[in-house]
This record gives structure tokens, sequence and C-alpha cells, in this order.
């Protein structure tokens, strides 16, 4: 009889152990998992010089706002000039938000590029803002060229640039804008294309980023919101330094 319930106590012993051994395995298989850390970088298309601009990282992990980041910085720098960027430090604000801001003193093409260190993990997304109106720099933008082919001399070799736009073009209707691009007779692949459209006479201009394969073509989609004339400047530039812009006219109709 004393036998028996000695094996029975046993049993019971072993079963307990066993099971808190699982859940132990279970749980640490819980906290292994990992998560991307995300971070959402808001920077406006365009602002004015002496504007104060706000700038801000939105950082996220495994779907929750991360408040005790280790590190956020911005580094900012004008194009081609990389070499002379400065690093901001950026504080929480509120639900992972962590903002700066800033003022750009002259105009220009800026790049924006948020650090941030949490959870182990470093992310570094950058984004584009242009600054004042590159249009109104007179013939070097080409504000009053009629044709979209451009062919300009530049430290990447030949840059040949042409925007093709449908031949009837009506308003409130959705339009194909495709800008083919090449640097010395190749396609000119993982550039940064934007558009800047403005109705003759208006203050308002709207950016539109297209999109590029893998042919050097670069497309995007705008509706014109009434007829008239209109001017579309594509902004072509990448991390080697290149900036060129060309415009075309359009005439919308009804």
């Amino acid at each position: 009889m004393v036998k028996k319930i000695i094996i029975l106590l046993a049993a019971v012993f072993l079963l307990a152990a066993c099971g808190q051994n699982e859940t132990k395995q279970e749980n640490s298989g819980e906290s292994a998992e990992v998560h991307p850390l995300e971070v959402n970088l808001k920077v406006p298309d365009h602002a004015n010089i002496h504007e104060k601009v706000s700038l801000t990282a939105e950082v996220s992990y495994g779907g929750e706002a991360v408040e005790d980041a280790d590190e956020v910085k911005f580094e900012i720098w004008k194009e081609g000039e990389k070499e002379e960027s400065k690093m901001i430090e950026a504080k929480h604000e509120k639900d992972g938000q962590y903002t700066i801001e800033h003022t750009f003193d002259e105009n220009g093409v800026f790049f924006v590029q948020s650090h941030v260190t949490a959870k182990n993990q470093h992310n570094m997304p950058k984004k584009q803002i242009v600054i004042g109106e590159l249009h109104k720099d007179g013939a070097s933008t080409g504000e009053n060229e009629e044709t979209a082919n451009h062919t300009h001399e530049h430290s990447q070799g030949s840059v040949d640039i042409q925007l093709e736009l449908p031949e009837n073009v009506k308003a409130n209707t959705e339009t194909l804008i495709q800008t083919k691009i090449q640097a010395e007779n190749a396609p000119l692949l993982n550039a940064n294309v934007r558009y800047e459209i403005w109705k003759d006479g208006s203050d308002k201009h709207d950016w539109v980023d297209a999109a590029g394969d893998e042919k050097g073509t670069y497309e995007a989609k705008y509706t014109f919101s009434s007829s008239g004339t209109y001017q579309i400047q594509v902004h072509v530039n990448n991390d080697e330094g290149l900036h060129e812009h060309v415009t075309k006219k359009v005439t919308v109709q009804k």
C-alpha cells in the first residue's frame, strides 16, 4: 500500500514538472517574437524660405506607439551637400511622435532623414522637401519652353528627359503623365521624380510623386480641375547629386 502511494506521488510530481516546463517553453516562444521597427516620416512636400516647418517621425513597434525610443534624430542637408548635413535631436511629444521645428534659410531641394533607434533596431527613412519656387529661376528652369525634350550635360553624363502627355487633355478627367529619363544612353533608375503643376496666373502649385519602372519611365496620374493653360514641371534628382527640371505647357480642354 505504501509503495502504491509513493508511486502515485512521484507520478503527480513528474506531471507537474512537465507542465511547468511546457509553460516556460511557451512563454519563451512568445517573448522571442520580434516585430519590425516602423517609422512613418512626415515631411511636407514644399515650404517657403524662412518658414518654420514641423518634421515628425511616428515610431511604432508591433502596432503600438513607441514612447521610449533610445534615440531619434533628424539629419537635414541640401541636395549635393550631404557632407554639410545638420543633425538635430528630437523629443517625444505624444503617441510615439517625435517632432522638431526647422527653418530653411535658402531656396532649393533638401533631404530630411530620421535616425531612429529603439527595441534594439535602427530605422532611417528619408524624404525630400522643396524650399521656395524653383520654377522662378528664369531661363535655367525652361519655364517658357513648350517642348518636353531636354538634354543636359551633368556630372553623371548626358541626361535626356522626355516629358510626355496625351494629345487631348480634358478637365475633370484623370490624365497619365509620363517621363522617360536616360543617363549616358541608359535608363536612369531609382531617381526621385516629382511633377509640379500649376495653372497660368495661379499661385497654387500641386506636387505629385511619380513611380518608376525598370525602363526608366516615371508615371503619375493627375486630374485638372478646370480648363485653361497649365505648366507641368518635372523635377528629377537622385542621391548622386543630380537635379534637373523640364517644363511643358499644356492646354486643358473642357
